[in-house]
Formats: structure tokens, C-alpha cells, sequence
């Protein structure tokens, strides 16, 4: 089946589709099926190739539906502005996030964060009285805010969560330090946390593999022999495949691993 590269908006960013349908076109509008409900985007690429999968859902836009997405962004952009409005003046302690109308839903999901719970019936009420549609207050975690809104990470690309993370699931993996540790990078704060100050996604990515590459080599702190002398093993470098031992004087020197497995045959 063919295989289709979709520039999506709010956020913008790039969605990868295999699909059924033939008469996809590069330049044309489509609306694809998300977690949300529909939305709009236009074909960057589209490779008329027999690619083995599952089909996504995914079809050209009509004029209605193009209609339909610029009169529910309106509706949206408005909503957005009252519940601001609203927010401030009940004084609730939550910040709006993220509005979102797609279409073939008769329902507004508002997106927030909050550090405590929130009574907002009144708010909804309010909001549902104008709108006249069913109204949805969706609590989101830190994590979760650059997957709606979309950003740049520290790499210089869009955010891992927003452009393929989490797509067809409920919830991004969690990250773990030791992820960071393994893969013996700097545990700084600013070096290993993105955007919304958590642990970045992508080491997750690589970690399983470094997990391998550990059972391989001796671990830290061990104690090994070279030409007959006690050294204490003090870090690893995986890539390079070498690793730094210290004698009982504090003098360090780096070997390969190849080199430490001859000198314990």
C-alpha cells in the first residue's frame, strides 16, 4: 500500500501514513483519522509503492471538509478566548493548554494543567450555553504538553512526542535516569531533560542497546588484573569499545576491552 507524508497543523508537524487509498496526490488537502477525531493536513510526498502493513485511515479533503475545519477553528479560537476569560474570573488554579474542535465531533475538549483538582462546573455550563455542544475538560501532565502544542527540542527537530510519539497510544513511556547513565551522558539537567523539564523521550531510543552492550564489559568499580597489577575499573565507553582502569596510586590509563579479555585468559 502506498506510503503518504501528511504536513498536519495545530501543531504543525510531519505524520507518516500507510494507506489503502490510490488517489492520493502530493500538493492536495487530506483529512486523516487522530486520537482526537479528524483533522486537515496537506500531502508532502506520496510513494505509489506496495508497502507491507496495516492501512490508516486517510483520504482527500473535499471543499466541505476544508469548510467545515476553518469554521470549527473559529469556533475553537472563540471558545479558547471565553474559558481564558472565565478562568480568571472564578479564579480557578489551572492554565489552559490547548482548544480543540475536529471535525465529525459534536464536542470541544479543552486541554489543562493543574497542580490540584479543579471544580469547573460552572465554567462548563457557561461554555456549553454559548456553544451549544457537549464540552470536555481534559487534564494533561507536563509531558504532555509539547505532544499538543508542538516544539523544538534540544536537537534542532520538532519534538519526538508531538511528531511520532505516542500516536497510538495513551500515554508516552516513561524514562528512566539510569537510561542516561548508561549511555554515559552528562547528568545535567539542561543536557538530558526536554522541553517540558522531564526526561527527553529519545533516550529511551538507544537504551536497550547499551543495556546489551553492558552485560558485555566489566562493571564499575570491579577490580581486574593487567600484567599481574590490581586496577579498579572506573568508566566505560561502549562505542569505542575501551575502558578506563585506576591503579591504587590513582593513576589512570584506558585499554580496550579486546586487550583486558587477554590479559584475564
Amino acid at each position: 500500500m502506498p506510503f503518504v507524508g501528511v504536513e498536519a497543523y495545530n501543531p504543525k508537524r510531519t505524520l507518516y501514513f500507510l494507506t489503502k487509498q490510490k488517489n492520493l496526490v502530493t500538493g492536495e488537502w487530506c483529512v486523516f483519522k487522530s486520537q482526537d477525531g479528524w483533522e486537515i493536513g496537506k500531502i508532502i510526498f506520496c510513494v505509489e509503492k506496495e508497502f507491507p502493513g496495516e492501512g490508516q485511515k486517510i483520504r482527500k479533503a473535499t471543499l466541505t471538509d476544508l469548510e467545515e475545519s476553518r469554521k470549527r477553528e473559529n469556533i475553537a479560537k472563540k471558545a479558547q478566548e471565553l474559558v481564558l476569560k472565565k478562568i480568571v474570573e472564578y479564579g480557578l488554579p489551572m492554565r489552559l493548554t490547548s482548544t480543540r474542535y475536529p471535525l465529525g465531533k459534536k464536542k470541544i475538549t479543552f486541554y489543562y494543567t493543574a497542580k490540584e483538582r479543579v471544580d469547573f462546573r460552572k465554567l462548563v455550563k457557561d461554555i456549553a450555553k454559548v456553544f451549544k455542544v457537549h464540552i470536555q475538560m481534559q487534564q494533561i501532565g507536563v509531558r504532555d504538553e509539547p505532544q499538543i502544542l508542538g516544539g523544538i527540542g534540544i536537537c534542532g527537530r520538532q519534538v519526538c512526542c508531538a511528531n511520532f510519539l505516542g500516536k497510538n497510544k495513551d500515554r508516552l513511556e516513561s524514562v528512566a535516569l539510569e537510561a542516561a547513565r548508561i549511555q554515559n551522558l552528562p547528568l545535567v539537567s539542561s543536557k538530558i531533560s526536554g522541553i517540558c523539564g522531564r526526561l527527553r523521550c529519545c533516550l529511551n531510543f538507544e537504551y536497550h542497546i547499551y543495556s546489551e552492550l553492558a552485560k558485555q564489559f566489566p562493571e564499575i568499580g570491579r577490580e581486574v588484573k593487567i600484567k599481574g597489577e590490581r586496577f579498579k575499573v572506573v568508566s566505560l565507553n561502549f562505542l569505542t569499545r575501551t575502558i578506563t582502569v585506576e591503579d591504587s596510586e590513582g593513576i589512570r590509563k584506558t585499554i580496550t576491552k579486546e586487550m583486558l579479555e587477554k590479559q584475564e585468559k
